[in-house]
């Protein structure tokens, strides 16, 4: 083995090893292991794992890709961030194992490119008229090979086998393999031309639509909370209107719901009637009717859904200066309120 092999199978046996490390994060305390607070440590280490990375990436010449370079810089700045070592741990886990096997795909993309040329090099892929795809494969003692059947030259092949290959099987065998995977790709001659045909296509588009509409799933139950039509709860206030001066009016509770809109509530109630975009608050002779639905008066009873003390503020701001002395209010802030989905009428 080389000297950069031998240097490259230090930094992934050192990064391997580290990340295994951080399996134990939540249960081993670093501090005990040399002084210093623990978090200190462990994010001392961490970043020692990152400056490795760093020079992974410097070895397999793939430092400036842009990919690479935001990837280490998130999970720089992913580690400055944190609180406390399980969330580390975590980041490590998961951030740091993906960019090191980041680096690890942009190396082999960046030998597909070198073995594209010297295809395209070939005279038998020059003059090919006919749709032809070939499998090629990094070999574990170094270079490439094309699977059977091919049009290529033989010292085509041969020149295959003088690119530099990263592993040799005996020296890496716990990364030959995921190596060998990234590494395998396509070729496709067409019109005299060879051009890599990438081998997961269908399931990226496959995976890009499955994420587009898990997208448009949680934006439209967004849409649906907002818009009145689902379920939804969380902390908020409920307030009791009651007649003082006057009697409680279909305008009144228009400025009161307003008030609280802009309050920034999520969702409203009133006497257990859910707003949503489409209602409506009218005087009748009948009385006040919200939706088509006739409600008791004194108290009407709002609830609404948000920060509580913006929502308060809000309330006691229209109770002391617009509905002053002319009807009373008592409010309650609530842990947790459900307000069911509006009836589709």
């Amino acid at each position: 083995m080389d000297k950069r092999n031998a240097r490259i199978l230090r930094i992934l046996a050192i990064v391997a090893i580290g990340l295994n490390l951080f399996i134990l994060a939540s249960q081993i305390k670093f501090g005990d292991l040399g002084g210093g607070t623990e978090l200190a440590e462990a994010k001392t280490f961490a970043n020692g794992l990152i400056g490795d990375l760093q020079e992974l990436a410097r070895t397999l010449d793939v430092a400036e890709k842009s990919s690479v370079k935001q990837s280490l810089a998130k999970l720089h700045y992913d580690v400055y961030l944190v609180s406390n070592q399980a969330e580390l741990a975590e980041i490590m886990q998961n951030s740091a194992s993906k960019t090191r096997d980041l680096i690890i795909s942009e190396y082999a993309h960046l030998n597909a490119e070198k073995v594209l040329a010297v295809i395209n090099g070939d005279q038998e892929v020059q003059y090919a008229r006919s749709q032809i795809i070939l499998t090629v494969g990094p070999l574990p003692t170094g270079g490439y090979d094309v699977q059977l059947p091919n049009i290529l030259r033989e010292s085509t092949l041969d020149q295959l086998k003088e690119i530099e290959n990263l592993f040799s099987k005996e020296a890496l065998q716990e990364f030959y393999e995921p190596y060998r995977h990234l590494s395998t790709f396509k070729v496709l001659i067409e019109n005299g031309v060879a051009q890599l045909v990438s081998q997961n296509q269908e399931q990226d588009t496959i995976k890009y639509i499955e994420g587009e509409i898990e997208i448009l799933r949680a934006d439209y139950a967004k849409i649906n909370k907002t818009a009145g039509f689902a379920e939804i709860s969380g902390p908020g206030v409920k307030i009791s209107v009651y007649d003082q001066v006057f009697s409680v009016s279909a305008g009144d509770l228009r400025r009161i719901v307003g008030e609280l809109y802009s309050s920034g509530a999520a969702a409203i109630a009133i006497n257990g009637q859910r707003l949503a975009v489409n209602s409506y608050i009218v005087d009748s002779e009948q009385g006040i009717i919200v939706d088509g639905v006739i409600i008791r008066s004194n108290p009407v009873v709002l609830q609404a859904i948000g920060d509580t003390t913006t929502l308060v503020a809000g309330v006691d701001l229209l109770f002391s200066v617009s509905l002053k002395e002319m009807l009373s209010f008592d409010i309650e802030n609530r842990e947790n309120i459900v307000l069911p989905a509006k009836a589709i009428q």
